[in-house]
């Protein structure tokens, strides 16, 4: 989940900075929709001891406003008082036009402002964005998103490590290592392999061949947790 944060200024005069540091919490890191169901419920709660105002919107992964995307948030806006919760709905609304042989992903921000009384319209505050991956999972996908690095190819020429995606999931990679003789060498970090897809990762001009190599993957599961593989190369 990835935060980034804005800053509002309510008064040029007499400013009171409120806590920067996010309270609201989504249950989960991130979202996993089967094209089997119609919604989605996902949880938000408040353990702060001061209300917020929620919003709630879906992005593309450059962080602009995704009119196209294929779900409606009920409700997009709301305020949630200290110590509760809050169930949102993520409605599919036309994901039938979306692929059935591999996964789509989208993008989901909430942003939660401090709730202003009216004697605190001359302060500072602070607006925190969230943002956590949706992705839309056909029901055509077999085997597990766990399981997927196995069919993931590999090739190395002249220092680039071509990885090539053959699957139809997305693989969330927080850390890949390579590990040759005594040498470990991290060849890639937070990064992501989209379906039926390739990408290049740059090694070390001394490695020359992949033969005896050992590629550590730490990867990201549907629960946001970590897990480890290792495979010959």
């Amino acid at each position: 989940m990835k935060k980034i944060i804005y800053s509002f200024a309510c008064s040029v005069f007499f400013l009171l900075v409120s806590n920067v540091n996010a309270s609201v919490i989504m249950t989960g890191t991130r979202i996993v929709f089967p094209s089997v169901s119609t919604e989605k419920i996902i949880q938000f709660k408040n353990p702060d001891s001061q209300p917020y105002v929620i919003q709630l919107q879906l992005t593309t992964a450059d962080n602009t406003p995704d009119p196209s995307a294929p779900f409606v948030l009920v409700p997009p806006v709301f305020r949630m008082e200290p110590h509760t919760g809050q169930s949102v709905r993520l409605i599919a609304n036309g994901t039938g036009r979306l692929p059935e042989n591999k996964e789509s992903v989208f993008y989901l921000n909430f942003t939660q402002l401090p709730a202003l009384k009216a004697t605190e319209q001359n302060r500072l505050v602070i607006a925190v964005t969230s943002r956590v991956k949706i992705f839309y999972r056909p029901d055509s996908l077999k085997g597990q998103v766990t399981d997927a690095y196995q069919s993931v190819n590999f090739s190395l020429n002249n220092g680039i490590l071509t990885v090539h995606n053959p699957t139809g999931f997305y693989i969330s990679i927080r850390k890949a290592v390579l590990k040759i003789g005594n040498e470990s060498v991290v060849i890639s970090e937070s990064d992501m392999l989209s379906p039926q897809s390739t990408v290049q990762w740059r090694v070390p001009a001394k490695i020359k061949t992949l033969k005896d190599a050992l590629l550590e993957m730490t990867m990201v599961n549907d629960y946001g947790t970590d897990y480890t593989k290792e495979r010959y190369l």
